[in-house]
């Protein structure tokens, strides 16, 4: 018994070191590659103005891994409404972050459900609904850690009968 509590003792430490050794190296080439690498997936909420919204909607942003670059996915909900008419979308969207550390450039593609409805003076009501696809290419701000985001860019619509509308977006909110 004194004999295997020795060897314990003696080859417990040894394979304490030789851990820690590896955590410092894994740490070390995580910096010379400079990718980051966070304990959980980046998430964003933030409204924007303009894009896939098409004029104002709240947004969820996610990564699909535990990194702040790399793919994504966006959904949200926007409205738009003043004296009689309503639009309402939901604007759904797969993105992808190249770039390091907090600022990258992003691109994105996906589709936006929008429905509204318009009444007139002659109290006529109008309801119609229809999809249309679009196109990111733009700039985004999101930190490892918590903290301001913030995205720019140009998002062609394409509407259907082959249409397209060059639209632009803003959006600002909270990284978490």
């Amino acid at each position: 018994m004194k004999l295997f509590l020795s060897i314990i003792f003696i080859i417990l430490p040894k394979l304490s070191l030789f851990a820690q050794q590896d955590t410092i190296y894994l740490k070390k080439k995580i910096s010379e590659t400079r990718k980051i690498v966070t304990d959980r997936t980046p998430q964003a909420v933030y409204f924007q103005f303009g894009g896939s919204g098409p004029i104002l909607s709240v947004n969820y942003d996610t990564r699909f891994r535990k990194k702040v670059n790399g793919a994504g996915f966006t959904a949200g909900l926007g409205f738009f409404g003043g004296s009689g008419d309503a639009i309402v979308s939901v604007p759904v969207s797969v993105n992808y972050l190249f770039g390091r550390k907090s600022d990258f450039a992003e691109i994105a593609g996906g589709a936006t459900f929008i429905a509204g409805s318009t009444s007139n003076i002659f109290s006529e009501n109008s309801n119609s609904s229809t999809f249309f696809y679009h196109l990111n290419a733009g700039y985004r701000h999101q930190s490892a850690t918590k903290g301001f985001f913030f995205r720019g860019g140009v998002s062609p619509l394409f509407l259907g009968s082959g249409e397209f509308v060059t639209w632009f977006y803003l959006g600002a909110g909270y990284n978490f």
